[in-house]
Order: structure tokens, then sequence, then C-alpha cells
């Protein structure tokens, strides 16, 4: 039986710690989890722990409920937008991103991250990713809810044949309630959303919001992920996006395509579906890469081959700037063209390669330097 990981008995609440020696911590308050469940999702924990990099704990809280019969899982990011230092204005990002971009908490006494798990879904709580053939591996859907949560999400809503963003409501979601004030969006969209393009129309951040180009677009099958850091890990080709014809709140347009990206496949777990006897303990290339994309920093020791290379080969500071981009590295001295493009692959500067770029008169957003004629970057943020 496959189920959904779309994106609460007697009530009972404990606080626990999840470390990781690398780059984030997370804390845990458990409604409803056995001690072995917690212990596996505090071990999902640790895998992003390993990954991305913050200086502000991640506050999740974790509730078992009745899902119903079709979901496994449902997580709601807490949000800000225009915080100090925000890469992209009227933008939502998830408090755990922001938080690691601020290196400051910007929500005290709230939660970054609530996940509600299907209560009576049969899980197997090892660690070692070995569950029986009716068994739903708890680890690898607490990973995949948790990615959610740190921001791999959008805001997309569908009615009728309008799709908008940034129109999601509470009640979308009842009765099912976060721990923290839902917040009043704006029809803004999310730094996900920013990079997904229809491949006919184009970005659908660029188009009527509400409206029925969007509306379509959502249910088109062919919107992609168009961010540059993916893109190079991936061959130079954006990755799909969940879109089916039907459009389901909380699985089209915040997933990687399932047929794309199968079971089995090292991409697999930010699908929309999970089947009994199946385990994924690791996000994968494409998804690691997104987020760097959505502007987490990884890890120390962590990195794809591609963004290794690239950042030996080319270095940019300060990061974030408000004029001057200085540049070292082997490409640096190059003395090939280079470029500045934005977040959607556009280029918005070309020029020959010097130590020194002045950036001022780009607007505030995310960027990569680029030299043309050796396929390194490194990405910046102008404030």
């Amino acid at each position: 039986m496959t189920l959904s990981r779309i994106t609460g008995s007697v009530s009972v609440a404990f606080l626990m710690l999840a470390q990781s020696s690398a780059g984030a911590t997370f804390t845990f308050t458990h409604v409803n989890s056995t001690a072995a469940q917690a212990v596996a999702i505090e071990h999902a924990a640790g895998v992003w722990g390993d990954i991305l990099q913050s200086a502000v704990p991640i506050k999740v809280r974790v509730t078992f409920f009745p899902l119903g019969a079709i979901a496994l899982g449902i997580t709601f990011p807490n949000g800000r937008r225009d915080f100090s230092s925000a890469p992209l204005p009227q933008t939502w990002y998830a408090t755990a991103l922001a938080n690691s971009i601020t290196g400051t908490e910007l929500n005290t006494g709230e939660s970054d991250i609530d996940i509600f798990l299907n209560i009576t879904a049969n899980w197997y709580t090892g660690t070692d990713g070995n569950p029986g053939a009716g068994e739903y591996d708890l680890v690898s859907v607490a990973l995949h809810e948790l990615g959610h949560g740190l921001g791999f999400v959008g805001l997309s809503k569908k009615v009728g044949a309008e799709g908008s963003l940034g129109t999601l409501q509470a009640s979308d979601f009842a009765p099912l309630t976060t721990s923290f004030p839902w917040p009043q969006l704006d029809t803004l969209p999310g730094v996900f959303d920013r990079y997904l393009s229809d491949l006919q129309d184009g970005p659908l951040t660029l188009m009527q919001n509400p409206g029925t180009l969007l509306g379509s677009a959502m249910t088109g099958n062919q919107i992609y992920f168009n961010g540059p850091v993916v893109m190079a890990t991936n061959g130079g080709n954006a990755p799909r996006i969940y879109a089916p014809t039907t459009y389901a709140l909380g699985s089209s347009c915040v997933h990687l395509n399932e047929s794309t990206y199968p079971a089995g496949n090292t991409n697999e777990l930010m699908t929309p579906f999970s089947s009994a006897g199946n385990a994924n303990h690791w996000p994968g290339p494409l998804c690691i890469a997104m987020m760097q994309d959505i502007g987490w920093t990884l890890a120390p020791d962590v990195g794809l081959a591609e963004n290794v290379a690239a950042t030996e080969a080319l270095v940019v500071w300060p990061v974030p700037t408000e004029d001057l981009l200085h540049i070292r590295g082997t490409l640096a001295t190059r003395q090939g063209p280079g470029t500045i493009t934005d977040m959607h692959g556009c280029t918005v500067l070309a020029f020959p390669f010097t130590s020194v770029i002045n950036v001022a008169d780009l607007a505030p957003g995310i960027y990569f330097v680029r030299c043309d004629d050796a396929g390194g970057y490194a990405r910046f943020i102008k404030q």
C-alpha cells in the first residue's frame, strides 16, 4: 500500500534534544509519541543536522494524530518575511531558515516546525532502514517531513480554475491547528515558489496571482525547479516537480515528481508517496542542492561534488554585500569573461574577470558569479 507523505488519547508531551556534531541542533516537543518513536524521529533530525548549518536551535513539535487512511504525515513550517538580511523581499521563508540566515531567533516562544504523524499507521521505529513488508519506516517519513519544515515547501493553492500563491488559510487544514499563530500571507510566495517555472509559460511568480494561468500551470505536469545550484548538480537540468492534472493540496507543487524519481532512486525522499517496506535515510543530491538554492548553508565537510569543486575554484565576499564583491580562487585569475546570473538563470551582468566587481546597481536578491569558460560558480546575496 502506498500512502501520501503530505506536507496528537491522553496527550503526553516531553522535550528532547537531538544534537549534531556538525551543523544544526534540534529540540523536540513530543505529543503522543512512544519512546521508540521519539528515538526514530530524532535520528532523522540528526541526518539533517549533519547536512545543514545553523547557529540557532531548530524547535520542532511532533504530534501523533489520526490522519485518516491516506496520509502518513503533514507538516507546517512557521514562517517569516522581510526580516533583517532576508535575501529576497516580499518572500516567505521557513522560520528555521530565516533564523539560520540571521543567526538570531526571530520567533521566541514559538516552534519552528509543527509535524503531525498518523497515529494509526503501522510504524517501524528501528533506525537500521529495514522495515517489514507491511511497516512504514518512521525515520524516512520523519526525514521527509522535516525537509518540508526546513523550507522544502511552497504556498500554492488551487480553487476551481484559479491557482494562487500565498492565500492558504488555517481553515484549509482543519481540524489540524498549528501551535504558532497562522500568518497573513498577503498573496506572497515562499522562496521555494520563486524557483518554480512552467515549461511553457515561465516562472509561476510572474503569473497573475490568483489567476487561471497559474491554476493551469499547477496542474499541467510541467513545473520545474530552476535553482542554479540544483541545475549545476543535475547536469544543467532543472528537476521536475510534482504537478499532476488533479491538484492535491499539500502534495502538488511541493514535492519532486514521483514518476521521475521513483522508489529506489537516490532522490526519492522528497516525492509525495511512500510505500510500506521501503526506507530511505538520505535526502539525495537534488534535495540538498535545492536547500542551498533557497538559502541554506551546508555544514562543514558536506557538499556535492560540483559544489565543492566550484567553491574551491571561486570564492566571493562579503556575503551579503551592498556594493563591492571581492573574488578569489583559481578561476579569478582567468582572462575569460564572467557573468552574474539571477536565480532564474538570467544574466544580469557580464564583465571581464577581475578581483572586485561593483554590484551596487543590482536589485536585492540571490545571485551567482560564473566563469563562462570553466563552469565554476559562487553564490552571493545583494542587499
